[in-house]
């Protein structure tokens, strides 16, 4: 006997059986969305800024002074240490001056007795007294003895070592009591208040370098500070070394914070333009082997893929990208370290997040 299913039945049970689909398409639709990381996202785009130039090199002082005495002696007084500031006409060091204080009075006493030979004779040479070749030979005596006093006076002065420039002192290597040779350096000064920071510039850049242009100099050794100056002397002939043309740029240090060897990196902003596109420096991670990549989102699929770039200069904007990314990309800036190649993602604005990513 065969029995037969009322259609209500029939139709009851595809009810059930399609509300059970429905839900567990809902059911995978919440799996797909809680999968979904949440990311914060920007629309890369072309900005104008200078065509610069950027090189490194060290800083010098404007003026670096080697001095020695002028005369061999015994040093009886030094003044100043290495980074003491000195001022201009200072007294650094002096000698014993007592072998030349005696030379002085000696010569000074023959000075003087020969002028008052010569002009004790002088009257009579008029009245013929006198020959004119004996008054000649007493008045070459009174100059030549005139001349010595001069030398000894000069020694005596120069026994005395004074700063000529105002600066600090970069290195002294001299004590009280030691001997010293004349010409033998002793101190050396350097000029600090306005440093020059030599840089090579590429044979490539150097025709964009010109008088006067402006430059930001960065000191690694002094963390976040930028300094400004401008060039003041460029090159006209490369090293044969290095192929690079000499740059000097200068810049003010009022609290000598640059100081002389320091390595520096400059960059001359140049007049020309130039697009280029950059990125906040937390958008770029690095992948296995340690090169640069940002995610870029795929507005059609809502997932992201991972791109290798080239990096070029820091900027204020953020880090500028020379090779990788188009005008319009959408990278993802912040909650990239949980990504994966195809993951999908919610921008944090479309997810209702306002407080940032996490």
């Amino acid at each position: 006997m065969i029995s037969v299913v009322p259609r209500p039945v029939a139709a009851v049970s595809l009810l059930a059986l399609a509300a059970c689909s429905t839900a567990q398409s809902a059911d995978r639709g919440q799996d797909l969305e809680s999968e979904a990381e949440v990311v914060r996202t920007q629309r890369v785009t072309r900005v104008a800024r200078p065509l610069n130039v950027i090189a490194s090199g060290v800083v010098d002082a404007r003026t670096t002074v080697e001095l020695a005495f002028q005369v061999p002696g015994k040093v009886a007084v030094v003044g100043p240490d290495e980074g003491d500031v000195v001022h201009e006409n200072q007294l650094l060091a002096q000698l014993d001056p007592t072998d030349y204080s005696l030379a002085l009075e000696q010569a000074a006493a023959l000075a003087e007795r020969s002028a008052s030979e010569r002009n004790r004779y002088r009257p009579l040479l008029s009245t013929g007294s006198v020959a004119p070749n004996e008054f000649e030979r007493i008045e070459s005596v009174a100059r030549q003895n005139a001349a010595a006093a001069r030398l000894a006076r000069k020694r005596l002065s120069d026994s005395r070592l004074r700063s000529p420039i105002s600066g600090v002192v970069a290195r002294r290597i001299v004590e009280p009591g030691s001997s010293v040779l004349a010409g033998q350096s002793v101190f050396t000064l350097v000029d600090l208040d306005v440093v020059k920071v030599r840089i090579g510039v590429a044979e490539s850049d150097v025709d964009r370098v010109r008088l006067g242009l402006p430059a930001v100099v960065h000191l690694p050794s002094l963390g976040a500070a930028k300094f400004a100056g401008r060039v003041t002397s460029v090159g006209v002939a490369a090293d044969p070394v290095t192929r690079t043309y000499a740059v000097e740029i200068s810049v003010r240090n009022p609290g000598h914070r640059l100081k002389a060897g320091m390595v520096a990196e400059a960059t001359i902003e140049g007049k020309s333009q130039v697009a280029v596109i950059t990125v906040p420096s937390s958008a770029i991670v690095s992948d296995a082997e340690g090169m640069s990549v940002v995610y870029v989102v795929d507005t059609l699929t809502g997932r992201v893929h991972r791109r290798r770039v080239a990096t070029g200069a820091t900027r204020d904007a953020g880090i500028e990208i020379t090779e990788g990314l188009s005008n319009g990309d959408l990278v993802v800036v912040a909650g990239q370290h949980r990504l994966r190649e195809g993951a999908r993602v919610i921008q944090a604005d479309a997810a209702g997040i306002s407080e940032g990513v996490r």
